[in-house]
C-alpha cells in the first residue's frame, strides 16, 4: 500500500477512535506515525497538528450553533493557550526525538490512567435549571432545556490553559486532556460546555504552535495532508459510532491501547 494512503488509514481510524473516547486523534496519530510506521517524532507531531486545526475547524460551527459554546471565557482562555502553544513549538525545537518520546509516554500514562479511574457523577457545579440566576446559560442539546452556570477562578484557569497549550505545542495533541478537567474541576464549567468550548480553543492553539514549526522548516505538507484529512473523516464518523458502543467498553480499549503506546515510546526513549 502506498505510505500516502496508509498515513491517511491509520489517521482515519484515530480519528474515529479518538473522537469515540472524547480525547481526540492527536494522541493516538503521533504514537502510530512514530511506532508503526517508521517517522520520526519530530515530524509526527506538527503533521498532528494539523489534524488538530482540521478537527476543530470542523467542529466549531456545528457547536457554535448547538450553543454550548462559552465565546467569552473561549477568548479570555484562547490568549493563554495560544502562548502556551508558541512556546511548545519554541520548545521543541531544544528537544531531540528521545526526550519527546518519554515526554509523549508520561502522557499517554496520565491519560490512560484517568480513563481507568471509575466515573462517578459530581455533587458539586452542577448546572442548575434557574438559568436567569447565572451569568452564563445554555440549552443541552438531550433534553432541550437552558441551564445557568457562572464560572469561577478563571485566573487560575487561564494559567493552567497555558500549560494545555504548551503540550499541545510540544506533543502535537489537542490540549482538551488538561482543558477540560481544568474548566470542569476548577472553573465549575458543565462538562457539555467545557467540551465544546475546548473543542472550539484547540485550533487557535494549534495554528500558533504550526507557525513556528512551519517557521522551523519542521512541517511537512505532504504527511500533514493526509493526516489532516483522515482525521477530520475519522472523526466525523466516530462521533456517529459512540453512541452505538457502551462508554465503558471504549474506556477500556483506550486504557488498553494507550499503555501500549506509551510502553513503545518509552522503548523509543530508550534508543
Amino acid at each position: 500500500m502506498p505510505t500516502d494512503l496508509l498515513v491517511l488509514l491509520v489517521s482515519l481510524i484515530a480519528g474515529g477512535f479518538g473522537s469515540m473516547v472524547g480525547i481526540g486523534g492527536g494522541l493516538i496519530v503521533v504514537p502510530v506515525l512514530t511506532t508503526l510506521l517508521g517517522y520520526e517524532i519530530t515530524v509526527a507531531v506538527p503533521a498532528s497538528l494539523i489534524g488538530v486545526i482540521a478537527v476543530s475547524i470542523g467542529a466549531a460551527g456545528p457547536f457554535l450553533r448547538a450553543g454550548t459554546v462559552d465565546r467569552a471565557l473561549a477568548l479570555r482562555l484562547l490568549v493563554a493557550t495560544a502562548a502556551g502553544g508558541l512556546a511548545g513549538g519554541l520548545a521543541a525545537a531544544f528537544l531531540d526525538a528521545r526526550a519527546l518520546a518519554a515526554a509523549f509516554a508520561l502522557l499517554l500514562l496520565y491519560v490512560a490512567l484517568q480513563m481507568a479511574r471509575p466515573v462517578r457523577p459530581r455533587t458539586g457545579a452542577i448546572p442548575t435549571e434557574d438559568a436567569a440566576a447565572h451569568t452564563r446559560s445554555y440549552v443541552e442539546p438531550v433534553t432541550g432545556r437552558r441551564l445557568g452556570y457562572t464560572p469561577r477562578r478563571v485566573g487560575v484557569g487561564a494559567a493552567l490553559a497555558s500549560v494545555a497549550g504548551a503540550v499541545s505545542g510540544l506533543l502535537g495533541v489537542g490540549g482538551g486532556v488538561i482543558n477540560v478537567p481544568v474548566m470542569t474541576l476548577v472553573m465549575d464549567v458543565p462538562m457539555r460546555v467545557a467540551t465544546t468550548t475546548s473543542t472550539f480553543m484547540l485550533g487557535a492553539t494549534a495554528a500558533a504552535s504550526a507557525i513556528v514549526y512551519e517557521a522551523q522548516g519542521r512541517l511537512d505538507p505532504l504527511l500533514a495532508a493526509p493526516v489532516a484529512l483522515g482525521v477530520l473523516a475519522g472523526a466525523r464518523v466516530g462521533a456517529r459510532l459512540s453512541r452505538r458502543v457502551p462508554p465503558a467498553a471504549l474506556r477500556a480499549a483506550f486504557v488498553v491501547i494507550a499503555l501500549w503506546f506509551a510502553f513503545q515510546m518509552t522503548l523509543k526513549a530508550l534508543g
